[in-house]
């Protein structure tokens, strides 16, 4: 394996650090909380702003074939990328989520068309149906009804943990209840909203907060909910495979190691104004310096981790059990990066954003050390992650 980037994208990588300094203005917002806040226009809004810039500069859809309207770049040019984005502290790097993808490889003539070009230009979202309230991890598990009738799927069901605010979304759905669960499933785009911002009929939305009170997630209710059948995806029970199609896009967690990265970086940094103004620091202690080392070097063995998976993907394999591992260790690092930060500020580091001026760094870190409980949850549990290592990995029996 060789980790180093090429000239061109180490330069790439000092260009995006320049773009975003220059660019990126989160204004009062952390851009942590402008992800999870789904009522805040003025965050909204300042998102918008920054895509489109992306676009302007040709980024937004860098990774995207050619033939679709990218430029194509390698796996390496992708990570170098990424990682930069994420270390400058952008709130988004790249555009398309799973919806493009899926679309360019088996997606309809007319999808292609119609969509494709509104995701190259940062003007659209879709909204994900896919887990239900007992169909999270195990997903094939989902229930939610979709019967033909004339022209139209009626849609009958619940989908939940989701953001289901956007004018489209793409839902897995259960066209052959007698099927078994993975070959019963057909994958749609639905239209949730017309042209005034309202909701369809039969669709119903409720908000769901999280433990410190944002409008985190929704829950989404379908009461004989209409969709045209020429929306599907690919084939009538085909859409979980349909679903799971990707292109070879990079996808090796690096965000998570760079974020953490500047994370560490800026606490450091906090702790030293501390000294420098004569104030007791963290760092005064030696064994909490010992645990910030521990930290750092669990950080770059997650880094070395999604190298080496983008490294494979550059190769043409497919990394099962590594992108496994990326995402079991950065995930578990994650909540111990926040937890153990937060509490080497001791009584400071239990105050949130806005309680008082001298919360420490507005409280963002207490703020993430709460909002990050879920990351060893939602897309595959710590547990899936490890039976995936164990099985595919290790050859252990199920």
């Amino acid at each position: 394996m060789d980790f180093r980037f090429t000239p061109s994208d180490d330069a790439l990588k000092q260009d995006v650090a320049d773009f975003v300094k220059k660019e990126w203005d989160p204004g009062s917002f952390d851009h942590g909380s402008i992800s999870w806040n789904h009522v805040n226009e003025e965050a909204d809004a300042i998102t918008g702003e920054f895509k489109k810039k992306l676009v302007d500069k040709g980024w937004w859809t860098m990774h995207w074939p050619v033939e679709h309207g990218g430029q194509g770049v390698n796996i390496g040019t992708q990570l170098a990328y990424r990682e930069a984005m994420a270390y400058a502290g952008a709130p988004q790097a790249v555009g398309g989520g799973l919806v493009a993808p899926v679309l360019m490889v088996i997606g309809q003539d007319w999808q292609k068309k119609e969509f494709l070009p509104q995701i190259a230009k940062a003007d659209i979202e879709f909204s994900q149906g896919f887990s239900e309230p007992n169909a999270g991890s195990d997903l094939a598990g989902l229930q939610t009804r979709a019967v033909r009738d004339g022209d139209d799927y009626v849609l009958n069901g619940q989908k939940i943990w989701g953001t289901y605010r956007n004018k489209w979304m793409h839902i897995m759905v259960r066209t052959d209840p007698d099927a078994p669960k993975h070959r019963g499933i057909s994958y749609l785009l639905a239209q949730l909203k017309d042209d005034d911002g309202g909701y369809f009929p039969g669709v119903t939305v409720r908000a769901i907060p999280d433990a410190l009170g944002r409008h985190r997630w929704d829950e989404l209710f379908m009461d004989n909910f209409r969709v045209p059948a020429r929306n599907i995806i690919g084939e009538e029970n085909r859409g979980w495979y349909a679903a799971m199609t990707t292109l070879s896009f990079e996808r090796s967690n690096i965000e998570a190691s760079a974020t953490l990265t500047r994370i560490m970086e800026d606490y450091i940094e906090y702790c030293r104004r501390l000294t420098r103004r004569g104030r007791s620091s963290p760092l005064d202690s030696e064994v909490f310096r010992n645990e910030l080392a521990d930290l750092r070097v669990e950080i770059e063995t997650l880094r070395t981790l999604s190298y080496r998976v983008a490294w494979m993907q550059s190769n043409g394999d497919i990394p099962q059990k590594e992108s496994s591992m990326t995402k079991l260790w950065g995930d578990s690092l994650d909540q111990k990066v926040y937890k153990r930060l937060s509490w080497g500020l001791k009584d400071y580091g239990a105050l949130l954003p806005g309680n008082t001026i001298q919360t420490p760094e507005d409280g963002i870190l207490n703020w993430r050390g709460y909002s990050h409980l879920v990351v060893t949850i939602y897309g595959g549990t710590n547990e899936i992650q490890k039976n995936i290592i164990a099985q595919r990995g290790l050859g252990l029996p199920r």
